[in-house]
């Protein structure tokens, strides 16, 4: 339900710009792997997640503040788009970001 790739344009709140991201999932016995491209220099490898029915939860390192910040990622597929939000996991770094993945053809 969740494998393969997806892909997302992420507003983020001002002054940053938008990121362009390629999101791919691989999900065996509930667990999540995969990786994040756009967000950062190279791709960031998923560093944990699961899947229960048609929600996803994952964290991915990423690059914010000039250091590397656990976000985390929960989604609810919906079809052939998964419905995010993502934060950084230290609350108290940044915000809620809500953002759609469309299915890559």
């Amino acid at each position: 339900m969740f494998d393969g790739k997806w892909s997302a344009e992420v507003k983020r709140p001002a002054p940053n710009p938008s990121q362009n991201l390629t999101i791919v999932l691989k999900t065996d016995a509930g667990k999540v792997s995969g990786s994040i491209a756009g967000a950062g220099p190279a791709d960031l490898p998923i560093e944990w997640g699961f899947v229960k029915g048609d929600v996803i939860t994952f964290k991915v390192n990423m690059p914010f503040q000039n250091a590397a910040q656990p976000f985390v990622y929960v989604g609810k597929i919906n079809g052939d788009k998964i419905e995010f939000g993502r934060r950084p996991e230290n609350l108290t770094l940044g915000q809620l970001v809500e953002f759609t993945a469309q299915k890559a053809q």
